[in-house]
């Protein structure tokens, strides 16, 4: 028997295909790997002290980064916003002037990396002085907090140039005193390309001689990202195969045996 397939008969049929083997596609695609992060730093959200990191305060300086908890600062107890994840942030605070920071080395890998962290900026004075310098103990004013990838093995405290591979946040003249904690995010990847196999440091630094500055760092996470194939993926693609099958067959059975030889309608088309 041969029956008469209208264009709308057939042009349905062809795309139910199409969109099935969509399907098919996308599944096949979702399914062919699953990202798996190799953390980089450690101990990230402080809930562990300050294991896995080094603080060091300029000579002469007044207070240090210390743990933060709750909603006042660690020793002057201004109001601060209490940590935005788990219990501990660290945060800078003194009843003096001084320089502090806050640092973590670790080994770029051959591949990419996101880094991200959540910042506190509670500056008590009138403004921010931010001159190429980390030094206190000078005459320039100079009330700053930044955050900077160098290259390990240098002086902690140097923002050279040569040093600094990396500015990643900086506090600039005129803007607001108070705010945060704000989350920033970054892509490492052309960064850590030019740098397999070297060990670098993430550092944290702050610098007041003006007033109390309270920096607060948290969630700090630095990870790797690789595509690893998943076990599941061909029975997931095999799956949809099925699933197509499964529906070209219905069509065809409500359409009856036929063959592809079209006759014309009354109206002289398909």
């Amino acid at each position: 028997m041969k029956t008469r397939l209208h264009s709308g008969s057939v042009h349905g049929i062809l795309s139910s295909v199409a969109i099935t083997c969509t399907t098919v596609s996308m599944v096949c695609l979702f399914a062919s790997g699953a990202a798996n992060a190799t953390p980089l730093i450690l101990n990230g959200g402080f809930e562990s002290g300050f294991t896995s990191w080094t603080r060091l305060n300029q000579l002469g300086s007044e207070g240090a980064f210390s743990l933060q908890t709750g909603t006042v600062s660690p020793i002057n107890g201004d109001t601060v916003p209490a940590p935005p994840g788990g219990v501990f942030a660290a945060m800078t605070d003194a009843l003096g002037p001084g320089s502090h920071v806050l640092y973590q080395d670790f080994v770029v890998p051959a591949e990419g990396a996101l880094l991200s962290f959540s910042l506190f900026i509670g500056n008590r004075a009138d403004r921010f002085a931010t001159p190429a310098s980390l030094d206190f103990s000078t005459p320039a004013l100079n009330q700053q907090a930044r955050v900077d990838i160098l290259r390990a093995g240098i002086d902690p405290f140097s923002v050279a140039v040569a040093d600094v591979l990396l500015n990643l946040y900086q506090t600039n003249v005129g803007d607001p005193l108070i705010s945060g904690y704000n989350a920033l995010n970054f892509d490492l990847t052309s960064l850590f390309n030019a740098n397999v196999g070297q060990t670098l440091r993430l550092r944290f630094a702050e610098t007041d001689n003006l007033s109390t500055f309270q920096f607060g760092v948290d969630n700090v996470s630095l990870e790797t990202s690789t595509l690893v194939p998943e076990p599941s993926s061909l029975l997931s693609v095999g799956t949809g195969l099925v699933a197509l099958l499964g529906m070209l067959r219905r069509r065809w059975r409500s359409f009856g045996t036929f063959s592809l030889t079209l006759f014309p309608t009354s109206e002289g088309g398909l």
